[in-house]
């Protein structure tokens, strides 16, 4: 007998050392060392030695020593190689797993010798059993190649010769193709051919080539290919039976023929093309079977050469959608991996795919980035992949996806490291494509993959289709959506734009007794399906949705779409309306309720959601700088994008770092790897987020830093696990959002968490959530798990091992009698698919009809039986332990509620199961569980979602281009932006469309012909004319285009169209439309360039600029202007450097911000800005230049835009110059433009002020300002010969004829003062624009009282609007008899207009603490103003009277001061003045006047009383008594002061103002009334807590006055 030995070895894979080997004799004698010598001793004898896998690991090591032992070549066995001949069904054999053997212990060469040593004599038994002629044929194939011929020689297998060809001929007739090139296979790969045979004569569907096979002999797929999926010309009986499309379709699907498009045969053509193994593209309408073009060859293909198809679609949504279907139909070849799937689910399809059992998986293109999807493909024969939504490769598409580029990429891969010679082939399909985006698809396969794609174009008309378009206001939609439905009653889709819109109106379609169901493409995942379900059941007859709705649901009855926002390309509404009149028999109605705005709102969405190229270079910036130091990198996307200065806030900021990431790779700037994700945890042990944190005080662990950073990552872990989810990854539970959020490194964080998990606070037992029903009209989750269990032990007893073919409607009548009163076929048929997915069963497809199946048992009934039993016992008890563990919840739940969620993990199960004090309790495992969840989720007695996870996702990233000076080119960026130019286009093209609808139909029905008909030039060129072709490229409707920049001059509307120039400088003159031309260039930045609200800063120099700014944007665009940072320099930098506004601390806080941003001490994306505009940035002084120059330092390409005029720079006492305009101009070349056309003054006005002006040293504009309006207003010039200016002033304003509004300017606030005191007195109505100055509005008492009442604890950041609203209700009720409660009403009126949105508790802060009183001056007809002439800046009245008490216009400042005064007035200008500076000044109109001297002061004075003025400790006494005062109410004279109305005390003077009231009463006025001026809040430096203050004003009359 011949002697063999079996050996295995442990070497280091580094050094090549041998660590360890093991031996055995075929007598049981065993060797364990690490000496070569004495293994050398030990073989020494045997003719053979055999191991698993020895020719690529083991031989390499002791070849010499077995050479040595005298065993030659010859005798050298690798079981590896005879496994998949002998074993070629699955399971396959038990020891062998892929290339390796299961091993139980590690490390331990002995029992893995032993193991080949059993595998071996299991190889020898299964050859002798093999059939005589496949010996025969395995032996003439292989007995002269290296890998077998000592197999053959040991079990001394004679061969009698023979043809070879003609044997596997007669033993496959059947079986492969009967004209395949056989010859050639033999003669250069019979290794590959033998392996081909033997998978094919095991004759089993799901069995496939190992992953190893594929690797070494990757020609094994061609092989394959050649003998069986090649159909031949002449016919054959194996290609007649298995490749004939005809049988196919009736075998799968039970159609009897194929779908024409217009009379051609387009569907079968294209499953012919596919089962030849063509490349295809398929351009099918919407329900037009392209589901099935692609399924049909994959199902064809996995049973001819086990295959595998791989779909790459966008939609998670439609492949679970698709997977469902086929499972309905009795195919369970369908998986699909995405992140709606629960993690069992998830784990089950990769199990699927890897044994062969799926042959065809759905998967999205991101997942190309996977590794484990790579491994996963690489470890099947891949027949095809299938790419669905095939537009998504053009820039001419509907929806261009930048990471469809990357699939040609991964294909590639795909075929290069499987080896193979031939391509794999492609599928693309859409239901839509101009003739430029077929021209893109194939161009593209055509470069990357070099395949030559045959196109299958269906052009098809609905006949049963009839399209309408409905012109409705906003106003009127509804009601006219109301009606339709109610006049035609059918299954309705509405369309909408947005998902609040969704839920919006299918609730106010139910509350009219119209049922109806939200669904948008974030919904969470069981609504979404509970919600289309009912639709699709009939349940509800109205589906509210947006564009996400629709893709592979098959309802043939909907009769009518409605648009009630319009699609935003021909495409989508071709597509969408096209889900109407499924069914032939049907007539449907597809109707657009259309209005102009419905296009705007698809231009601001495509402006949000575009990636621009200032983006792009912001990544590719940040990239530059995490690769300093190496060319490969890993970060989360999140990183990348803080690293790059985006707001974390930015919507789906992880889906724009990625098309970022894949525009520069496109580029070949750098190159993706891999995604990288890392789960820490996905349980947490400690039952609530309290005891977590104890645990975490009391560790050692940590230190006090880390305890509090580890209390705040638990948190937000608790947060997230009680939160249900959506989304595959939440935010709360990711390692980098949680590191952003904490400001620490990532690298913390990990560190901290794993922590956490050596304290069990963290865990991997698999959280999950479960959703169980509680019963009602529907089953609960008990009974549905009785039914099935009843009827599945029923149909185990009742069915046949051997093969038999069964009607399904005996079998459920049968399950009826045996006392199964819930069966129905669809019961029977779940219960099928489950036993083919568990591999219980063997299910074959034919040609009967639908309700007939054949299976086989693939284990025995007994084995199944016991298996089948204890799932029934863990499906019994996981449900009852859910349900005693959510009694609380079922019982605070309201009653309509039919599910509850329930939080659980797989061992949490596994351990309360085998607490359980029962008899005969079987023992099950971790495997046992999980596959009760899947049985209890696919018979839907509980609905699994994904739990908690503890993640980490990195994006591995490779930099290509090592320059650090080369940018992202505008012409890298060509084709995004050709996309979204084509995007602007579509959206002009369907609102084209819906025009021509309302005019003319047949006109209508040929545009949409000629769009998808004609070459796209011809057909702009045919449409789009002239004006036309410029208006199609605006992302802005013509008609608001024209309402937005209209009626703009020429000066104007080039400011506005200047996107090229990187600084700009307006010099813009007094009344020549500034704040609407700053206006309209926001508008215009936001709706017609590339920029995002984020990414633009507006910063002013006062809160009233800025709610002016918003107020006006807000009208001209809508909610967009919401979300724009518009700032005063001061609230920005209190933002940046995280800290509350207010006056006392402003002083230094722009240096303080300027030194940080320097430093690198602010986050990057609150400074990361591509505009910033300045608005009167002539008051710019030395700091706050200081900011924008750190703010150009930081963005290098940001566009600069500062607006201002320099002849109104009035505060050059602080610091302001308009020096800084000037530096702009000459040191960074800003263009200059002039603003100098007036729409506010009268012609003459206009005249006297550029005279005036000319006197004014060194100015920026260099041409006068020139005045709109053509007639003349009135000038009086009048000097006064006496220093008392006031009475001439009043007396004029009495003898004038005032129309308009009016206001009085003076010099000082002392002048304004008693200049409204005096016109009070004399019974006009006056107002006074006063000052807070020396105080802030937080501290006035009425608006504390709103503030109080809001109730503004430390854990409330958004205000509530029954909170805002019962607010203002009680300031009016106690508050209306305050002279002051119409401030806080203003500040509360002006709040609103900005933040009608959402109400931060921080955004009211900041905007009173920024609020001064002069900005809540309303104008009055009936009322003249008095102000300072530093107030009046940036106002305008139709009178306008200027007091100039000893004006000297000596200096530039004082001459800027007059000049804003003067050009404040629009039809008259009364100037008084005693210092004659206006000689040489002529102009018509002017009345110049001279009034005599001898004047005397006003009879009349008025004090408003400062801090200073008032005995402020005083009023810490006396705070009871002032609960009833009032602003506005008279006090009473007292002994020591001035008392309320009860007579007590409140108020005293200071012994300062006592003195000073003295000397005013010395000069001839007496104290007439004291007044409450303010009630204020102030705390002293000595003080713990504020008090209440009364700031009064005085009124004083003259005695000795003979005047009034």
């Amino acid at each position: 007998m011949q002697q063999i030995v079996f050996f295995d070895t442990e070497v280091n894979p580094i050094s090549g050392k041998i660590l360890d080997i093991g031996c055995i004799k075929d007598d049981g004698a065993k060797f364990h060392s690490t000496s070569i010598a004495d293994f050398t001793n030990f073989i020494r004898g045997a003719q053979f030695v055999c191991g698993h896998n020895i020719f690529n690991h083991d031989l390499h090591y002791v070849r010499k020593a077995i050479e040595t032992a005298g065993v030659p070549a010859s005798g050298m066995i690798d079981t590896l190689y005879m496994a998949p001949l002998l074993f070629p069904i699955r399971p396959y054999h038990a020891l062998l797993k892929d290339d390796k053997l299961r091993i139980d212990d590690l490390n331990n060469p002995l029992n893995d010798s032993i193991k080949a040593r059993n595998l071996f004599w299991d190889e020898c038994s299964a050859f002798h059993q093999t059939d005589e002629v496949l010996q025969k044929i395995f032996y003439q194939l292989l007995h002269e190649k290296d890998e077998f011929c000592a197999f053959f020689r040991f079990v001394a297998h004679e061969n009698d010769g023979g043809d070879l060809e003609r044997n596997i001929r007669d033993s496959f007739a059947d079986l492969i193709c009967s004209n395949a090139n056989l010859a050639t296979c033999i003669e250069q790969y019979p290794i590959e051919t033998a392996y081909c045979l033997a998978l094919i004569h095991c004759s089993d569907r799901y069995s496939i080539t190992p992953r190893w096979l594929l690797k070494h002999y990757p020609r094994v797929e061609s092989i394959m290919a050649t003998l069986r999926n090649k159909p031949c010309l002449t016919g054959c009986a194996y290609c007649d039976q298995a490749l004939d499309i005809h049988r196919g379709l009736k075998r799968f699907f039970g159609f009897e023929s194929y779908r024409r498009y217009a009379g051609e045969p387009l569907q079968e053509n294209a499953v012919r093309a596919a089962i030849e193994g063509k490349s295809i593209l398929v351009v099918f309408p919407t329900g037009g079977g392209k589901s099935l073009t692609f399924q049909l060859p994959a199902l064809m293909n996995a049973e001819s050469t086990k295959g595998l198809t791989v779909v790459i679609s966008p939609l998670q949504s439609l492949m679970k959608d698709q997977v469902d279907n086929l499972e309905k139909a009795g195919i369970t070849d369908a998986v699909t991996i995405n992140g709606m799937l629960d993690p069992i689910e998830r784990a089950k399809s990769y199990e699927r795919v890897e044994d062969g059992s799926a042959s065809i998986l759905y998967i999205s293109p991101e997942s190309l980035r996977s590794a484990t999807i790579e491994r996963l493909i690489l470890g099947r024969k891949i027949a095809r992949f299938v790419i669905d939504e095939a537009h998504c490769f053009s820039a001419w598409g509907q929806d261009f996806r930048v990471d469809y580029l990357f699939i040609g990429d991964f294909i590639k891969a795909i075929q290069e490291k499987k080896n193979l010679e031939d391509s794999i082939p492609v599928s693309c399909f859409t239901a839509t494509a101009k003739p430029k985006v077929i021209e893109d698809i194939v161009g593209y396969f055509r470069e990357k993959l070099s395949l030559q794609l045959e196109i299958f174009n269906a052009k098809t008309t609905r006949t049963n289709l009839a399209y309408k378009v409905f012109e409705k206001d906003n106003a009127e939609k509804y009601n006219a959506l109301r009606d339709f439905i109610e006049e035609k009653n059918c299954s309705t889709i509405v369309y909408v734009s947005r998902t609040k819109k969704a839920y919006e109106l299918a609730e106010r379609l139910t509350q009219d007794g119209l049922p109806a169901k939200p669904y948008h493409g974030q919904m969470k995942v069981e609504e979404k399906t509970a919600n289309q379900d009912a639709f699709i059941a009939g349940e509800v007859s109205i589906m509210v949705a947006t564009s996400a709705f629709g893709m592979g649901v098959d309802k043939k009855d909907v009769g009518m779409v409605i648009h009630y926002d319009i699609a935003d390309s021909l495409e989508n509404y071709v597509q969408e309306a096209g889900r109407a009149g499924r069914d032939d028999s049907i007539s449907a109605e597809c109707l657009i309720l259309y209005n102009d705005e419905d296009l705007n709102k698809h231009f601001i969405l495509l402006n949000q959601t575009k990636v621009s190229i200032k983006e792009i270079q912001q990544v590719w910036k940040a990239i530059k700088d995490l690769t300093q130091f190496r060319s490969t990198v890993s970060k989360s996307a999140l990183e990348i994008a803080r690293k790059a200065g985006w707001d974390e806030n930015m919507k789906e900021i992880e889906t724009r770092v990625k098309t970022a990431l894949a525009a520069l790779e496109e580029a070949g700037y750098l190159k993706r790897g891999q995604n990288m994700p890392r789960i820490y945890a996905n349980s947490i042990l400690a039952k609530n987020a309290q005891e977590a944190i104890a645990l975490v005080r009391a560790s050692d662990r940590f230190d006090e830093n880390q305890k509090d950073k580890a209390a705040f990552i638990i948190t937000r872990l608790f947060s997230s696990k009680s939160r249900s989810r959506s989304k595959p990854d939440d935010a709360e539970s990711r390692i980098d959002y949680i590191a952003d959020h904490l400001g620490v490194d990532v690298k913390e964080v990990i560190h901290i968490v794993n922590i956490l998990r050596e304290l069990k606070i963290l865990a991997d037992t698999k959280d999950l959530n479960a959703f169980i029903r509680k019963g009602g009209h529907r089953k609960n989750s008990l009974e549905i798990v009785a039914a099935f269990n009843l009827i599945e032990s029923i149909l185990l007893q009742c069915l046949d091992e051997l093969e038999k073919t069964y009607n399904i409607k005996e079998l459920n009548e049968m399950a009826e009698k045996k006392g199964c009163a819930d069966v129905n076929p669809g019961k029977i048929k779940i219960i099928f698919n489950f036993w083919v997915i568990k591999k219980w069963i063997k299910r074959y497809t034919l040609q009967h009809p639908r309700n007939y199946v054949a299976l086989q048992f693939i284990q025995s009934k007994e084995e199944l039986k016991v298996k089948m039993e204890k799932r029934h016992d863990l499906a019994r008890f996981i449900v009852e332990y859910l349900y005693g563990k959510s009694k609380q919840v079922l019982e605070a739940e309201l009653p309509e509620k039919e599910e509850v969620s329930l939080e659980f993990s797989v061992h949490e199960l596994k351990n309360e199961f085998e607490k359980q004090t029962v008899l005969f309790k079987p023992d099950v495992s971790i495997d046992d569980i999980e596959d009760t969840l899947f049985y209890l989720s696919r018979i839907e007695a509980i609905k699994i979602e994904g739990g908690f996870l503890v993640v980490y996702n990195r994006l591995t990233i490779d930099r290509l281009e090592q320059d650090n000076k080369k940018r992202y080119k505008v012409e890298d960026y060509r084709k995004l932006d050709q996309f979204y130019e084509n995007k602007i286009q579509q959206i002009h093209i369907i609102g084209e469309y819906a025009r021509k609808m309302l005019e003319d139909y047949k006109s209508a029905l040929a545009f949409v012909e000629d769009y998808f008909r004609l070459n796209y030039s011809s057909f702009l060129n045919k449409y789009f004319k002239g004006a036309r072709g410029i208006d199609i490229k605006r992302n802005i409707s013509p008609a608001k285009f024209k309402r937005l920049f209209g009626d703009l001059t020429t000066t104007q509307l080039n400011i506005i169209k200047d996107n090229q120039s990187k600084y700009i400088v307006v010099a813009a003159g007094p009344g020549s439309g500034k704040t609407k031309v700053l206006v309209h260039k926001l508008a215009s930045l936001l709706l017609m360039e590339d920029v995002k609200h984020e990414q633009l800063l507006m910063l002013t120099f006062s809160r009233a600029a800025a709610t002016e700014f918003k107020k006006r944007l807000l009208e001209l665009i809508g909610n967009a202007a919401y979300y724009i940072e518009i700032k005063t320099f001061h609230s920005y930098c209190f933002d940046l450097l995280g800290k509350v506004g207010a006056l006392d601390k402003a002083d230094d806080i722009i240096k303080k911000t300027v030194e940080k941003i320097k430093s690198v001490e602010v986050e990057p994306n609150r400074i990361t800005k591509t505009i910033l505009v300045i608005d009167e940035a002539q008051d710019m002084d030395e700091d706050e230049y200081a900011l924008i120059g750190a703010l150009m330092e930081h963005n290098e390409d940001m566009r600069v835009i500062a607006v201002g005029d320099d002849d109104q720079n009035i505060f050059e006492f602080r610091g302001a110059s308009s020096k800084y305009l000037e530096r702009l101009i000459r040191d960074k070349q800003a263009l200059k433009y002039e603003l100098i056309e007036n729409f506010r003054s009268k012609n003459n006005l206009v005249a006297f002020t550029n005279s005036f002006a000319k006197t004014i040293r060194r100015r920026l504009k260099t041409a006068p300002v020139v005045a709109k309006q053509r007639d003349n207003g009135l000038i009086k010039l009048a000097q006064v010969k006496s220093d008392h200016l006031i009475v001439p002033l009043v007396e004029d304003l009495f003898a004038t004829d005032l129309s308009g509004t009016t206001c009085v300017l003076t010099r000082t606030n002392e002048e304004a003062l008693q200049l409204a005191g005096f016109l009070n007195h004399k019974g006009m109505p006056a107002r006074l624009i006063q000052t807070n100055d020396g105080f802030n509005l937080l501290n006035l008492f009425e608006v504390r009282f709103f503030l109080d009442s809001l109730k503004l604890n430390d854990d409330v950041s958004v205000i509530s609007n029954e909170i805002w609203e019962e607010a203002k209700r009680k300031l009016k009720v106690n508050l209306n008899n305050s002279a002051k409660a119409d401030v806080a009403d203003q500040i509360i009126s002006d709040f609103e207009s900005i933040n009608d949105k959402q109400k931060y508790k921080s955004d009211l802060h900041a905007f009173i603490t920024e609020s001064k009183l002069e900005d809540f001056v309303h104008k009055s007809l009936d009322t003249v103003l008095v102000s300072t002439m530093h107030k009046a800046k940036g106002k305008e009245f139709d009178n306008v009277f200027i007091m100039l008490t000893n004006f000297s216009a000596s200096s530039d400042e004082e001459k800027r001061l007059l000049y804003v005064a003067m050009t404040r007035a629009k039809q008259r200008l009364n100037v008084y003045f005693n210092v004659d500076i206006f000689r040489g000044i002529h102009v018509d109109g002017i009345e110049r006047c001279t009034i005599q001297s001898g004047q005397m002061p006003p009879p009349e004075m008025v004090m408003h009383l400062s801090h200073r003025d008032v005995h402020l400790g005083y009023f810490k006494y006396v705070q009871e008594r002032m609960e009833t005062v009032r602003c506005g109410e008279s006090l009473i004279k007292g002994a020591e002061g001035w008392a309320n109305s009860e007579g007590k005390l409140i108020l005293k003077y200071s012994k300062q103002f006592n003195d000073r009231l003295a000397g005013i009463e010395s000069s001839g006025y007496v104290l007439r009334d004291v007044k409450v001026g303010f009630i204020l809040y102030w705390q002293g430096d000595d003080m713990k807590e504020e008090i209440k203050i009364i700031l009064p004003e005085l009124y004083l009359k003259r005695v000795s006055s003979d005047m009034g």
